[in-house]
């Protein structure tokens, strides 16, 4: 797992693993032979992930996973017969930053693929350098409608999808538990403000919601929250992800006596580090399936091989490494067009609880969200675990958010 603290900002970390040991290479040496070159023996994958910043552990998650699931293909014998290698960058989950390393992976490292964006404003960013590109951009955590349009070819969802698909499952818990007193912090980006139009078009009618917007570095929360009525039922901060710690534990501080606080895709891990036992009625929601017994095997290797916990959001960049390099091998091609064809055109057997299948434009049908609170035992993959997730609520398979449909 890369350190947060490293130079990676400004030097693209390469993830060489067993692969440049054995073969005895330098970077340099690698890179000319990477796709493109005179000996395509190398497939490189590139991830822009957030390693500094109010989103690290998503990017710290991501890469493990993603990581991972490169160091067993390449046991297996790589893809079309080649080695599969990752290269990383930091962007802070600066938008500039983001799109600016985007390019250097594809254009000087001949990336085929790119996955780790965290941040409505980085997925918007990159969305059209994809396009424009012809590369996938496969995001981690980048929910905002505004990143996938009808035409989008090139990007496709994994971790966080719209908040419309967001806002569906929260609507069925509400319905599900008959809540009629809602409250819901948004931060002031992309991703709040979207999810904010979202949530007042879903929620069922006779549901009374009180909102406010925050900075998305805000800490104290109290303020926002002092000016709710006491008799909230349901808090959502899922429009706030770097907020959602803060927000639960400063309801429970002030009072509040409330079900749940939902919280969008926050890292489990940093939910329970920051909770502690707080986190018994944090809804975590997610769409990988840590209750299936694919996700249990997966996780169990993990922790058998790593010695560290694989949770949902190194589930995510496990996902994204099947997807593409399951893909470059449907395709028969390491084509960046043949790969996204062959991501849209095909059903891909995951750790999500169905299989991804994508609509044209690269949202996900019939995905299933969980919500999700935390049960203090031991998990069954992960031996001396302190904490498991416990299911609050399962939404029925949801339809391919349609951007046609909504208008934000």
């Amino acid at each position: 797992m890369p350190d947060s603290t490293s130079n990676q900002s400004t030097e693209t970390g390469i993830r060489r693993r067993s692969f440049l040991a054995a073969a005895g290479l330098s970077a340099t040496g690698m890179f000319a032979g990477c796709l493109g070159g005179d000996d395509d023996d190398v497939i490189t994958i590139g991830a822009i992930q957030p390693f500094t910043g109010s989103f690290a552990p998503w990017g710290e998650a991501h890469s493990a996973g993603l990581n991972f699931a490169i160091d067993e293909v390449n046991e297996n014998g790589g893809v079309l017969g080649m080695e599969v290698q990752v290269t990383e960058s930091d962007t802070g989950s600066d938008p500039s930053e983001a799109d600016t390393i985007f390019r250097q992976q594809v254009e000087e490292q001949h990336a085929v693929a790119i996955t780790g964006a965290v941040s409505s404003d980085v997925g918007v960013a990159t969305r059209q350098t994809a396009e424009d590109l012809m590369v996938p951009n496969i995001l981690h955590m980048a929910g905002s409608p505004g990143v996938i349009g009808r035409d989008t070819r090139f990007v496709f969802r994994v971790g966080s999808h719209s908040n419309v698909t967001d806002g569906m499952a929260i609507r069925g818990l509400i319905e599900d538990q008959g809540y009629t007193n809602v409250a819901a912090i948004h931060a002031a980006y992309e991703w709040g403000r979207s999810f904010e139009a979202a949530l007042g078009q879903l929620l069922p009618d006779g549901v009374e919601l009180h909102e406010a917007e925050a900075a998305v570095a805000e800490s104290d929360f109290t303020p926002y929250l002092s000016g709710f009525p006491d008799d909230i039922e349901l808090i959502v901060a899922t429009g706030h992800p770097p907020g959602s710690v803060a927000i639960h534990s400063q309801a429970l501080e002030l009072g509040f006596e409330h079900d749940f606080t939902t919280g969008a895709g926050v890292p489990p891990g940093t939910l329970y580090g920051g909770l502690g036992e707080d986190a018994a009625t944090f809804a975590h929601q997610h769409v990988a399936d840590p209750f299936s017994d694919d996700f249990i095997d997966v996780a169990s290797r993990y922790a058998e091989q790593e010695g560290g916990r694989f949770d949902t959001h190194e589930a995510y960049g496990y996902v994204a490494g099947q997807i593409i390099t399951d893909s470059i091998e449907a395709a028969g091609s390491t084509d960046p067009i043949d790969i996204a064809d062959a991501i849209r055109d095909n059903s891909h057997d995951t750790l999500l609880a169905n299989p991804i299948e994508y609509a044209e434009w690269g949202e996900v049908d019939n995905l299933i969200h969980m919500l999700s609170t935390f049960e203090f035992s031991e998990p069954p993959y992960y031996e001396g675990g302190e904490w498991q997730l416990e299911n609050q609520f399962r939404s029925d398979p949801l339809d391919a958010f349609d951007p046609g449909e909504w208008d934000f």
